[in-house]
């Protein structure tokens, strides 16, 4: 083939995986299951480090209660629309008994300072990640991404992007209301 012929069917594959790609499910195939990830049934990684209001956080202190981590950084659009709900959550279910972690990856304090303060979020634990380390030990491929754990520390339930009203109801609820 020609050097021409060869680009052109390079674009040809691209542009057919851009629109067939969406339409069967993207990654995850055409079955239309949700993206889980390996860790769900397992303990938790360990997550321990320095937090944005200049503390220091360490996931087993909280054993015994139900947390949620939530992986995010400032520079994500969907972060910005999601942290409105997991404080609005943790308000809702503080007093029940979940505690919500989150993992500020990627990204610098003052950003992440900023966007807290933005969308009403400042109260959430936040445990900073500048180097995503931390991100990808918990098996994160991007943000945001939410994980659900059980008193024990197993993390029960996985979320790949934004959660919703929805999310919350059918997954954090029900394990608050059972601890």
């Amino acid at each position: 083939m020609t050097g021409r012929r060869v680009w052109w069917s390079v674009l040809a594959l691209v542009v057919v995986g851009i629109v067939v790609l969406p339409l069967l499910g993207g990654l995850g195939g055409a079955s239309g299951q949700p993206v889980r990830s390996a860790l769900v049934g397992r303990a938790a990684p360990a997550l321990a480090g320095p937090t944005l209001d200049g503390g220091s956080f360490d996931l087993g202190a909280l054993r015994g209660q139900v947390v949620l981590v939530n992986v995010w950084a400032s520079w994500c659009g969907p972060c910005r629309d999601e942290l409105p709900l997991i404080a609005k959550t943790e308000q809702r279910l503080a007093p029940a008994g979940l505690r919500v972690v989150t993992i500020d990856t990627r990204d610098g304090p003052v950003a992440a300072r900023s966007l807290l303060a933005e969308t009403g979020a400042t109260g959430l634990t936040t445990v900073l990640d500048p180097d995503g380390r931390l991100a990808v030990s918990w098996g994160a491929h991007g943000v945001p991404e939410t994980f659900l754990l059980d008193p024990s520390g197993t993390i029960q339930a996985f979320h790949p992007g934004p959660i919703n009203q929805e999310w919350v109801r059918s997954h954090v609820d029900p394990l608050v209301d059972a601890s």
